[in-house]
């Protein structure tokens, strides 16, 4: 089978839908697929990625020898023949929640207002397509409600994460905080620095990922030692981060679904979040939720004691059915069905 994937970019980059495009073209080259890919130059911008999806991909997309056209993120699907194609949507924040947005839109009134308009015209386009797979039962509903897509139209594939993500113990005895995720306006990293630096918690906070406010947040830590940057965090590293942590403190402000914490819960640590985050119900019914990020820090105790309280177990078990390799073969059997 010929298969034509198209995204932003297949490069793992710390972002959710580069993450999935990642290992969805890694499973199908090594079951022996025949790929042929459609991604963004590097370091793309907002205007360059709108000259890809707008006309790039339209001059760009092969019309011949291709069975199945699988845009792994919604703009990409667009112009994609109908009857053969399927549509990932992670989520609809544009048209749902503007006011969350973040990578590099959500500080920007005009950004936002014209990326709001072209979202929304790109995945009405790219709901035409024979099939959309979303990630949780929140975007499916979304997208029956915003896009009006009939249900029989959508499947519901569950992402998966790195089989190497287990409990160890930790390595030093230091109390640690830590968050992963883009760095931007959507993730609230900001809440996490200014309640943390003031608190007298005697540990570190330790800030994994990269992300157009990165400045704006270390200018923020404004030189507390006890705050860290580490940039990136590579996949052979992640099980080594989740284990150096006694909690993990994720207040972003909406997702899609949201992997870190899966991946958390996969170490059997305890994840905090915010009452008003939007998670799906899945995940966030096995988070710790917290009214008040200075209350969580006013002492060890506190906030040891309440995340004592934890499932760690049903936590584990419930990660652990986050599989990549069980993702690929969904999608193949997606495959299929628009062959057949």
């Amino acid at each position: 089978m010929n298969v034509c994937l198209l995204t932003k970019r297949f490069s793992f980059n710390g972002t959710g839908p580069s993450r999935v495009a990642f290992e969805i073209l890694k499973g199908l080259e090594k079951r022996g697929y025949t790929i042929h890919k459609i991604e963004a130059k590097p370091n793309v911008t907002l205007y360059s990625y709108f000259i890809y999806t707008a006309i790039g991909i339209p001059l760009r997309l092969p019309r011949k020898g291709i069975d199945v056209y699988h845009a792994l993120v919604p703009l990409e699907g667009m112009w994609l023949p109908r009857n053969h194609s399927i549509v990932m949507i992670h989520d609809l924040f544009p048209t749902t929640n503007p006011d969350r947005v973040g990578a590099g839109m959500g500080r920007s009134k005009w950004k936002l207002a014209i990326g709001e308009r072209y979202f929304s015209f790109g995945t009405k386009l790219a709901s035409k397509c024979r099939f959309i797979v979303c990630n949780s039962d929140k975007t499916k509903q979304d997208v029956m409600e915003y896009l009006r897509v009939p249900e029989e139209k959508i499947r519901v594939i569950r992402l998966g994460i790195s089989s190497d993500l287990e409990p160890k113990p930790k390595k030093d005895r230091v109390f640690r905080i830590g968050t992963l995720s883009q760095l931007d306006k959507r993730k609230r990293i900001d809440l996490l620095i200014k309640h943390f630096k003031g608190s007298k918690i005697d540990g570190e906070l330790v800030i994994g990922g990269h992300g157009i406010d990165e400045s704006i947040l270390i200018h923020l830590a404004n030189g507390d030692s006890r705050i860290k940057f580490l940039g990136f965090v590579p996949d052979d590293k992640l099980a080594d981060f989740y284990n150096s942590l006694d909690v993990f403190v994720f207040p972003t402000g909406i997702e899609g679904y949201g992997l870190p914490m899966v991946e958390a819960m996969a170490c059997k640590k305890p994840v905090v979040v915010l009452p008003d985050a939007i998670i799906p119900e899945e995940i966030k019914s096995r988070c710790i939720i917290t009214e008040n990020l200075g209350t969580l820090f006013s002492s060890h105790n506190y906030l040891e004691n309440l995340c004592k309280s934890t499932d760690h177990d049903g936590n584990y078990q419930f990660a652990k059915e986050h599989n990549w390799d069980e993702c690929v073969e969904e999608h193949i059997e997606l495959y299929q069905e628009v062959v057949g």
